[in-house]
């Protein structure tokens, strides 16, 4: 009886873990991830989304910073990992890049880099 008890909790505690893991095995999985989602830095005062952009009728990357200016970046490519995605776009007013690597509930930017950002998902 034990050992069944066991079996049982062992697959409910496994089950659990699955069901908070995010999967990104496409640009599918990614963009239902990222939308209606806001990432921020309390530190720099920046947001980051990902949407639909009216005035370039595309989605992208909007970064909003502390002063509330806004940055738009399309043409995103978007690289998926399994466990985690890379999301970069171009400027299409001074054609700068700017990307991140997505995680659950956080993005970085700089990924590995000695001077990286994390933001986390507002909620």
């Amino acid at each position: 009886m034990r050992t069944v008890l066991f079996v049982i909790g062992v697959l409910f505690f496994t089950n659990g873990i699955n069901a908070q893991t995010v999967y990104f095995e496409s640009d599918v999985d990614v963009i239902n991830y990222m939308d209606g989602k806001v990432f921020y830095d309390s530190n720099s005062g920046l947001n980051v989304e990902y949407g639909y952009i009216s005035s370039y009728n595309t989605y992208g990357i909007k970064v909003t910073n502390k002063n509330d200016a806004i940055f738009y970046f399309i043409n995103v490519g978007i690289d998926t990992y399994g466990s985690s995605a890379d999301l970069f776009g171009m400027s299409p007013t001074t054609g700068d890049n700017f990307g991140f690597r997505l995680f659950r509930g956080k993005l970085v930017v700089g990924y590995d880099e000695p001077e990286e950002a994390t933001f986390y998902l507002k909620e």
